[in-house]
């Protein structure tokens, strides 16, 4: 595992385009499939390096395709397939990964997804991307090199205070942001680079790429 610098993870949600996978893809990432995720990438025409999880979500069909693909699995019920992957790469000194199919389909696994995201993004630099946005967790202050126009939201993950932010259409100044009082939704950015920051929370960042 030494020679991978990062990882591109899918799990079993909807996957982006082919082409816009392709952004993510070069030979110094490991691209490793969360059970079920394998059906996607199989789907995309991906193979990876790697299968983790408990395994009960992989057809038949793509178990014979990923033959000759590693798998590991993992029968902890007390954590989800992403989080046994996250467990991996950590484990094997990997602190950088992009994740596919992370929303989409079901609610709960969305919602619970975003609470990994938050649970991980301290030791990993962890970045969801789907068909239409990218998705991290801000906790301290950001530079964002972002081209003007771009639409962008900030959901808060509890209360959020001292949000500032300069570069964007709507500026916020030392503003709360709290679930079920106030969000940020649909800024545009005027000037680049674009400034977040926050005195206390985290702060989920959607950047949409695609109208």
């Amino acid at each position: 595992m030494a020679h991978w610098k990062k990882a591109l993870v899918i799990a079993n949600g909807p996957l982006p385009s082919r082409r816009r996978i392709a952004g993510w893809l070069d030979e110094e990432t490991l691209i490793v499939c969360a059970d079920g995720g394998a059906n996607r990438a199989r789907a995309r025409a991906l193979i990876p390096h790697l299968v983790i999880g408990d395994l009960d979500s992989i057809t038949p069909g793509t178990a014979a395709a990923l033959a000759g693909v590693e798998t590991i699995r993992v029968e902890d019920q007390e954590n989800t397939d992403l989080e046994k992957v996250l467990d991996y790469l950590l484990a094997h000194g990997i602190t950088a990964a992009v994740v596919l199919g992370a929303t989409g389909r079901r609610p709960d696994h969305t919602l619970a997804n975003f609470s990994i995201l938050a649970k991980y993004h301290s030791r990993l630099d962890l970045l969801f991307v789907d068909s239409w946005c990218r998705m991290e967790i801000i906790d301290r202050p950001v530079q964002l090199d972002l081209a003007p126009g771009t639409t962008l939201s900030m959901l808060p993950l509890g209360r959020c205070e001292g949000v500032t932010t300069h570069g964007l259409a709507y500026p916020l100044v030392h503003q709360v942001l709290e679930p079920g009082v106030r969000e940020s939704i649909s800024n545009r950015v005027s000037k680049s680079p674009v400034e977040i920051s926050l005195t206390v929370g985290k702060l989920l960042l959607f950047i949409v790429d695609k109208k």
